[in-house]
């Protein structure tokens, strides 16, 4: 559609009266053609609506998702829930909110027992309208039917503002309508509780349920004897700043495969050493235990303890409930408790503390497991010599968890005289400096760092250049540091700020960078649905 006008495009040109004619009949057929094709437009766009109205529906009704089995479609909607925790009454999750979708789905989710299977039940929240939500969480655990259930009882006690906690019988009332669904539990939690939820569960029967887990303010577990001894229950939680405790509770221990014991009583461990050291001789089945043991439990002559043998045992977590431990802790474990299995061991030991016969450590500990995979340690109590030695010891190590929180020099037994308290200072550098070497750990795939005072990003960056050129098997996957301090931008932020560019570069080498500055404590959300859950 050329014209001998195109030169003049753009220009101040000004036609003359004769090409100002000639222009204008142009024009006039250009426009007339342009008419016609509108016109036509309109009517193929006619056309097109006419065919998709026809076309749509009936392509609906012969769609894939009307035809899917109902065992396909019950298997798709399993795999909307939640994983690692139960599902919520929440509309925004599954599987009420697949009862949103069209009357269909509605209709197919309701009849799918297993859906209904798992519930999260933050009590504060139900009895926030207790006349329709606890209804609604009886009505949910029924259309589970036969199905084996997995429950978690929240009762938070912290301060809601201005929604009013609930009453004892609240809570009573609550879990009394839970527990007419004992005979089919599986898996049940039950945390910030007390003697009201105790109480509310006398005499209950779950012959189906193969894990208990327990936290609160409870004294005793009297009203628990038939539930702790199920034929197949296999892991075990109990938590409480109460429980006079182990190794006298009615539970079956000979079958128990995840024990996790947290009890303090009067501000110590109701349970010592020599009662671990006992219990192991009644659990011969564990594979994972967790306890917490009070540091001041005093020495006792364990060398005239029997040999006990946890064949199947592959976790071995104590937590302290003061401080860290002595070095006898590990010794008299390891002298009498053989753990061929063994992988994962969180043991916080203080190298260097205690008397000089005391000597086992954690080099010797890595001497007699080699193949151990996760362990934690305590930076500050180990010098440069000690940290190299320690993490020689352990070849085959996938998971290193390290304290970086300053020790503190004290009185009495919990020091000794050769205490170097330089160590605190530079203990997160000492330790990436000597990990730069890639045969100390040279498995290594996840380093986790806890209470960090500070870190240098040149040597941050020194370490992760050289742990992710290593071999992609063994190279470093995931990195986490939380720190003491608040998040700073400014230059003389103790915490190492990564560009936007250097954490896009280490994600597509397959590095997870993870940094948790300190934050103040948060004044907790009104009641939800997800209360009580993991973040």
């Amino acid at each position: 559609m050329d014209s001998r006008f195109t030169h003049h495009f753009g220009t101040n040109y000004v036609p003359t009266d004769e090409e100002i004619e000639e222009i204008g009949a142009d024009l006039l057929c250009r426009t007339e053609e342009l008419t016609r094709i509108d016109g036509r437009i309109r009517e193929l766009s006619e056309q097109r609506d006419k065919l998709l109205a026809y076309i749509e529906p009936r392509q609906a009704l012969i769609s894939h998702p009307r035809r899917l089995p109902s065992d396909i479609l019950e298997a798709i909607f399993l795999a909307c829930l939640p994983t690692g925790r139960n599902a919520v009454m929440s509309a925004q999750e599954a599987p009420l909110l697949l009862c949103r979708i069209c009357s269909a789905w509605r209709t197919a989710a309701l009849s799918m027992p297993r859906l209904w299977a798992s519930l999260h039940i933050p009590i504060a929240f139900i009895s926030a309208k207790s006349d329709t939500r606890r209804p609604a969480v009886e009505q949910w655990l029924t259309r589970a039917a036969a199905s084996a259930m997995r429950l978690s009882l929240c009762n938070m006690s912290a301060s809601w503002g201005t929604v009013p906690l609930p009453s004892d019988d609240e809570v009573a009332a609550l879990v009394k309508s839970v527990a007419k669904f004992s005979p089919r539990w599986q898996n049940v939690e039950f945390t910030w509780m007390d003697d009201v939820t105790a109480q509310a569960l006398a005499g209950i029967h779950a012959p189906g349920l193969e894990s208990f887990k327990f936290a609160g303010n409870l004294i005793d577990l009297s009203h628990f004897d038939q539930v702790l001894n199920s034929p197949r229950l296999r892991a075990v939680s109990l938590s409480s700043s109460k429980l006079a405790l182990v190794p006298t509770l009615p539970i079956a221990w000979h079958q128990l495969t995840t024990l996790v014991i947290h009890c303090a009583r009067e501000g110590s461990s109701s349970i010592s050493l020599a009662d671990i050291i006992s219990l192991f001789g009644r659990c011969p089945q564990l594979v994972s235990f967790q306890v917490a043991l009070r540091v001041n439990d005093p020495p006792f002559d364990y060398r005239s303890s029997s040999l006990v043998t946890l064949s199947f045992l592959e976790e071995f977590t104590v937590v302290p409930s003061y401080l860290y431990f002595h070095n006898w802790y590990l010794a008299c474990i390891m002298d009498c408790v053989s753990m061929p299995k063994l992988r994962r061991f969180h043991l916080p030991i203080l190298e260097n503390v205690g008397s000089e016969s005391d000597n086992f450590s954690l080099a010797s500990l890595g001497e007699r497991y080699p193949l151990l995979e996760d362990l934690a340690i305590h930076l500050a109590s180990l010098n440069s010599q000690a940290l190299l030695n320690v993490l020689h010891s352990f070849p085959a190590l996938t998971r290193l968890v390290v304290n970086a929180c300053p020790l503190l020099r004290g009185d009495g037994d919990a020091w000794n005289s050769n205490w170097d308290s330089s160590r605190n200072s530079s203990g997160t550098a000492r330790l990436l400096e000597t990990l730069l070497d890639t045969t100390v750990c040279p498995h290594l795939q996840e380093l986790e760092i806890m209470e960090a005072k500070t870190l240098n990003k040149n040597i941050l960056v020194t370490f992760l250049s050289a742990r992710v050129q290593v071999e992609s098997a063994s190279q470093l996957r995931s990195l986490s540091i939380s720190f003491q301090t608040a998040w700073d931008e400014s230059e003389h932020s103790t915490i190492p700020h990564l560009s936007p560019a250097e954490s896009e570069y280490y994600c597509s080498l397959g590095l997870t960078i993870s940094f948790f500055p300190h934050a103040p404590p948060k004044h907790p959300d009104a009641p939800s649905p997800w209360t009580g859950l993991p973040l």
